[in-house]
């Protein structure tokens, strides 16, 4: 089974890439290959709604090569899912998506849960994404870890984060939830030991996502037809060029 993890912040290095991919094989079936690359082409990270349009063109792209590669399956590293109707919409081969997997997997842990993410900016866009994908009578709050994901990508493991995770956690806990998502997927790895602290569930996004991928490839699943149907062929301009945000 060979998975392709599309991590949609430019800038990550082959050794960056390989020490994710070590960690998602931790939690992975002996058979399971995992590969994960970045964009080349857009220079952007995931901080809003306009860095999820941005990205998204590329990562389709990106997702449609690892179908013509062969892969199993595509998983978007990210807890903005971005792009994620859209690939379905052209590949024939399960893509999942951080948020979606691990908001469906908290409701099964319990009945509130909140969100940590990295910087404090998000936490709108956050509140509005888990709302707009029908989870809002669950979510209890968004808190930010107070990291940037350049800090986190070389910090990963480091007693004094997961210990100011569970700092995080534990007034997400505070604020009535029973459950706890790192809705950032650079805090890939963290969750058992933030868990153990905190004495309640951490979900770790980029984990759910290898073992629903497995899941669904074992069982011959994927997305259906009739919900991302395949579009019209007709020219399309992914490849437009860049927006100008200069004037701003």
């Amino acid at each position: 089974m060979r998975i392709k993890f599309i991590n949609p912040d430019s800038g990550l290095d082959r050794q960056q890439l390989a020490v994710r991919e070590a960690l998602l094989l931790t939690t992975a079936r002996p058979d399971t290959q995992i590969s994960m690359i970045c964009p080349q082409c857009t220079e952007v990270c995931i901080d809003s709604d306009l860095d999820v349009a941005v990205a998204a063109p590329e990562i389709v792209q990106l997702a449609l090569d690892a179908q013509q590669e062969g892969y199993d399956a595509v998983a978007l590293y990210c807890f903005s899912d971005p792009g994620l109707a859209a690939c379905r919409e052209v590949l024939s081969i399960p893509v999942l998506g951080g948020a979606q997997c691990s908001l469906a997997l908290a409701t099964q842990l319990g009945y509130h849960f909140s969100v940590l993410t990295t910087d404090e900016r998000r936490i709108p866009q956050k509140e509005a994404f888990v709302r707009a994908l029908g989870y809002g009578s669950f979510l209890t709050s968004v808190r930010s870890a107070q990291h940037r994901p350049d800090q986190i990508r070389t910090a990963t493991g480091d007693d004094q984060l997961i210990a100011q995770l569970a700092e995080a956690a534990k007034k997400c806990a505070a604020d009535g939830a029973d459950t706890v998502i790192l809705g950032c997927l650079s805090f890939a790895g963290l969750a058992p030991q933030v868990s153990a602290l905190v004495g309640i569930p951490v979900i770790d996004p980029a984990m759910v996502l290898v073992n629903t991928a497995e899941m669904l490839v074992a069982q011959s699943l994927s997305h259906s037809k009739r919900a991302y149907p395949t579009p019209p062929r007709s020219p399309r301009c992914w490849k437009a060029g860049k927006i100008d945000l200069s004037a701003q």
